[in-house]
């Protein structure tokens, strides 16, 4: 009993079938032997002909139950790889409709539906995410706005006051030297926290849009760490939803810092127009380059945060994110989002 409870759990409802029609069919044939030898008496020699005919029939008898039985249970396979789609992280799978089967097409309408209600799920639960994330990053600029920087700023002014009033007395060099060099570093602090607060949420992004944003960002990132860069827009004259400018300089400024910090490229090329289908975003650069299939294709929580959240983001807003890469020629990053007349997302 033990083994076939064993052989029971471990055997698909497909072997299940396909091995009890063996079995009956294999019987009959045993049946059908056992009648033709238990009867026969008048001949010297068995008769080969009639096991081969037996054996025959038994063999075109398994190879259409299997047939059959693959038909019968192919809308099952579909719905088993479809869900092994969504366990893969596809949540856009759906299960096709087989027409002819009631019973197949109800339960086929009710995963389509559960997935639905899933993705629908998923990207409300995302949008909230990354909705929350940008209010954090708000805050988190403004605090450090009005107390970290204010406060560095003080220190600056009041090192260089102090400066200034021993500039002419008889200080000693050695604490005049360590008062320039604390100086020096409230300086650096007040800048990195300066930039860490246009990093966080650039006011530029909310005061003039999209495009000032992403030209600030060029400037004040991709020029000083050495790389040429070039910057194009089109089509662009008014401003996006608010929404769709967060996903899209989100997007591009990640790409761009990938260029910055893994291409090891001379050039970034970053291009942004309205096409019939949306807008598009371009990040090109000449860089070492990467296999695409090998970082894109791993499961979501392998890929890294960056590109993982580049493609949440640009799901949210109904876009998609395509990755071209290959060693030693460069990377090409594209996003494309969809929008109506006035700028509203489709």
């Amino acid at each position: 009993m033990r083994l076939l409870s064993y052989l029971h759990s471990r055997t698909s409802l497909f072997t299940k079938v396909l091995v009890a029609n063996a079995a009956i069919v294999v019987l009959g044939a045993i049946c059908a032997a056992f009648i033709a030898t238990h009867f026969w008496n008048s001949q010297v020699h068995p008769p080969i002909w009639e096991f081969g005919l037996i054996a025959g029939g038994l063999a075109v008898s398994l190879g259409v139950n299997y047939a059959l039985l693959r038909v019968a249970f192919r809308p099952l396979f579909t719905l088993h790889a479809t869900l092994d789609k969504v366990r893969q992280g596809d949540l856009s799978a759906r299960v096709p409709v087989v027409p002819g089967d009631p019973d197949i097409a109800r339960v086929t309408e009710m995963a389509n539906l559960m997935l639905d209600r899933l993705a629908e799920h998923r990207q409300a639960v995302a949008e909230q995410i990354l909705r929350a994330q940008e209010e954090e990053r708000k805050r988190i600029a403004r605090e450090l706005h009005d107390e970290t920087s204010q406060s560095l700023t003080s220190i600056v002014v009041n090192l260089e006051a102090i400066e200034q009033l021993t500039g002419d007395s008889g200080i000693d060099e050695a604490l005049r030297e360590r008062l320039r060099l604390t100086k020096e570093v409230a300086q650096r602090t007040l800048d990195e926290t300066r930039r860490l607060m246009m990093d966080l949420r650039p006011s530029v992004l909310d005061d003039l849009g999209l495009v000032p944003a992403l030209r600030w960002f060029i400037n004040h990132r991709v020029l000083p760490a050495g790389l040429e860069a070039d910057f194009q827009v089109s089509g662009l004259n008014e401003r996006l939803p608010e929404e769709l400018e967060t996903a899209l300089f989100r997007i591009m400024q990640e790409a761009i810092t990938n260029v910055v910090k893994h291409a090891k490229a001379r050039t970034v090329i970053v291009r942004l127009y309205r096409e019939r289908e949306g807008i598009t975003g371009l990040v090109i650069d000449d860089g070492q380059g990467f296999h695409v299939v090998h970082k894109v294709g791993r499961p979501a929580r392998d890929r890294g945060l960056g590109l993982f959240g580049m493609q949440e983001r640009a799901a949210l807003v109904g876009g998609r994110i395509v990755v071209e890469s290959a060693p030693g020629r460069g990377t090409t990053v594209r996003v494309t989002v969809p929008v109506r007349r006035g700028g509203d997302v489709r």
